[in-house]
């Protein structure tokens, strides 16, 4: 099966540049994520934008991206790690769904409180992200950072980067915006 069929997309169009380097990708800005929003969107992604600034542990981070999927059942994932996994991997990407753009505003406020967690979180999508391929359908993880040098580490076997609108120093500084940016 193949993922990104170039002939009926012509050429490259986001997804595979962002797909090429993994399913994790950071922004900064504003502009980068409504140009990254745009772009996915006009490709079929469903977007699902997740808040997690007030989140106060691991339970109300598993609820607040629980709380961003149509669909998720009840109580299902809540209570745990590994009931949390099955989730995305149940209702996150199916069938009927099956291109997805997960935004993740805030990390950084909760990563300073609950490392391990928001680490957690960002592994087990890594890794869903991973097995969801295998059957054609893409999640892409869009994380918020303020941090310009944001480096967490390899996360389900893969190193979230920037995406290719901030993906030099200079963008993510706001120095200077890509030339492809209009403000």
């Amino acid at each position: 099966m193949v993922a990104v069929n170039d002939n009926s997309r012509r050429g490259h169009p986001e997804d595979f540049q962002l797909l090429h380097y993994g399913h994790l990708h950071l922004f900064r800005h504003a502009w980068a994520l409504s140009r990254l929003v745009a772009d996915l969107s006009g490709l079929g992604y469903v977007v699902a934008e997740v808040d997690v600034t007030s989140c106060d542990g691991t339970d109300s981070l598993r609820d607040a991206v629980i709380g961003a999927v149509d669909e998720w059942p009840g109580d299902y994932g809540r209570g745990s790690w590994p009931g949390f996994n099955d989730g995305p991997m149940d209702y996150l990407l199916d069938a009927e769904r099956p291109l997805v753009v997960l935004v993740q505003n805030g990390l950084d406020h909760v990563r300073g409180k609950h490392e391990v967690s928001v680490l957690t979180l960002l592994d087990l999508l890594a890794s869903i992200a991973r097995w969801h391929l295998l059957f054609g359908r893409r999640l892409i993880c869009l994380i918020e950072t303020d941090d310009i040098e944001f480096d967490i580490g390899v996360l389900g076997g893969e190193r979230p980067g920037w995406s290719r609108h901030e993906f030099r120093l200079v963008h993510r500084a706001g120095e200077r915006l890509p030339p492809w940016i209009t403000p």
